[in-house]
């Protein structure tokens, strides 16, 4: 069997995870601090200051920067990555499943699962309940290579929720 997925993709997608949690969850911190010290710089003013406007407009503005932030932050990168890491999790733990099929052809088109950008491999496969072939679109992840099948090619697979996780070819 060839392994299409690799134990160490696990690994790599846990490290980016916890990497951008981890500047997140930074600069979440440096805007508590300088939150709590704005806080403290107003609290330390006299009564009917002529500052408390200032104060007041530079954690307005610390605040919608940091809003801003997190919203586009969590939005489109730690979303991402969180999504991909979940599938390369499942890919570990998840149930296998083995079938065998006939090579058909590679599907471009970008499909999304679970919030995954994937393409596939169509494979046609017989139902014995049917007595009828079917195709079967098992996915790839969209930044891999698909895997090498030349036409009508007999294929034994192994998937993990319907993305290939290792193939071999058979004679």
């Amino acid at each position: 069997m060839v392994e299409f997925f690799k134990q160490d993709e696990f690994f790599k997608a846990k490290s980016q995870y916890r990497k951008v949690l981890t500047w997140f969850l930074i600069i979440l911190g440096v805007y508590v601090c300088a939150s709590v010290g704005v806080l403290i710089w107003y609290m330390t003013l006299p009564y009917m200051s002529k500052t408390i406007n200032s104060v007041k407009a530079v954690q307005y503005s610390i605040t919608v920067l940091f809003v801003f932030f997190a919203f586009i932050y969590l939005g489109i990168p730690y979303k991402r990555v969180k999504k991909y890491y979940r599938v390369m999790r499942n890919m570990v733990t998840g149930l296998k499943e083995t079938s065998t099929g006939s090579f058909f052809e590679y599907d471009e088109s970008v499909l999304t699962k679970d919030g995954v950008e994937c393409k596939s491999v169509v494979f046609l496969e017989w139902n014995k309940y049917k007595n009828d072939f079917y195709e079967r679109k098992v996915l790839v992840y969209v930044e891999k290579e698909f895997p090498q099948f030349e036409k009508n090619q007999n294929v034994r697979y192994v998937t993990q929720g319907n993305m290939l996780f290792s193939y071999e070819i058979l004679e």
